[in-house]
């Protein structure tokens, strides 16, 4: 939640001698990338992740929605705050839906965004190998295609001025900020309407699974029309396969509902915990609070904090 990469962590834990979970002395981010995504660590199981296809042979196979998965919350105690969890998957799942490859060197890489194109603004360094050394932020496209942006690049110190402007245009308005945050939250939270409707549809795929194999048994047993046995085993299926897909979009909403929430929880908390002008740049606060930001052609920069409220400064 810092903005390394997984590779960076990886590395990281490496060279601080700690050893992977096979106790060898190399991390690999695949399987810093299998930590930080097993429900296990938050207290939750899923179940049938894996299922036996040959039981003489003991051979398992990945579940890829053959067999029905559960998914039990609070099965255990948690090791990591779920909150911290979700929000986790939230930022794995916002780099991977970026259309390029993340980059964790600064902790402005993919929130920067050109006014005039929509794409990312990066880090250019100016004068590398003399005393006027600087970091700049410009947008990637600009010297790309016919049409160039016209948006200017930026400084580090002006970003950094800018975030402290817009945060603290939001501390008059604080408290009607935090309850609308609440209200936002409650309704995010809600997921009845997702959960009975997931309820049904576990029920029904256990009901096709259940006629599928008695199709399956009654063809072995007895002689009949292949072409409308067919026809039946393959219509059966696809209701198993459009209920399943029914299931994973659901879970996908609920997934994004709640890391939602979650990063409107801590928007608000750090909005309750700081409640006066800030004099200096923080990190930590910056990937709490910011969504993303906008550059403009005339230098100005419209912040959206996680709540969805917008400042331009």
């Amino acid at each position: 939640m810092s903005g390394k990469t997984m590779t960076a962590i990886a590395k990281q834990l490496t060279d601080d001698g700690i050893p992977t979970p096979c106790g060898k002395d190399t991390w690999g981010s695949r399987t810093v990338e299998s930590i930080l995504t097993n429900e296990k660590y938050r207290g939750d199981a899923r179940l049938q992740k894996k299922f036996t296809v040959d039981f003489i042979q003991r051979r398992m196979k990945v579940n890829e929605g053959e067999v029905p998965q559960y998914y039990v919350e609070n099965s255990h105690e948690a090791i990591i705050d779920p909150l911290l969890f979700d929000r986790v998957q939230e930022e794995i799942a916002r780099r991977k839906a970026l259309g390029r490859s993340y980059s964790g060197k600064s902790i402005f890489s993919s929130r920067l965004i050109c006014g005039d194109c929509g794409h990312y603004l990066g880090s250019k360094v100016w004068n590398s190998t003399n005393k006027y050394r600087r970091v700049i932020w410009q947008c990637n496209n600009k010297f790309k295609g016919e049409c160039k942006c016209d948006t200017p690049h930026l400084t580090e110190e002006t970003i950094k001025a800018k975030f402290l402007e817009a945060y603290g245009q939001l501390l008059p308005d604080r408290e009607r900020l935090i309850e609308d945050c609440r209200l936002m939250q409650t309704e995010l939270t809600d997921c009845s309407d997702i959960d009975r409707e997931k309820k049904d549809l576990m029920q029904e795929l256990e009901i096709v699974m259940e006629l599928i194999q008695r199709c399956v048994d009654e063809n072995s047993r007895v002689a009949q029309d292949q072409e409308e046995y067919l026809a039946r085993y393959n219509g059966l299926v696809a209701r198993y396969e459009k209920a399943q897909a029914r299931i994973k979009e659901l879970e996908k909403e609920r997934s994004e509902r709640m890391a939602k929430a979650d990063a409107i929880g801590g928007f608000m908390f750090r909005l309750q915990e700081l409640d006066q002008p800030l004099e200096h740049f923080d990190e930590r606060l910056w990937l709490e609070v910011i969504d993303h930001v906008t550059v403009h052609r005339d230098g100005e920069l419209t912040f959206r904090f996680q709540n969805g409220t917008e400042i331009q400064v």
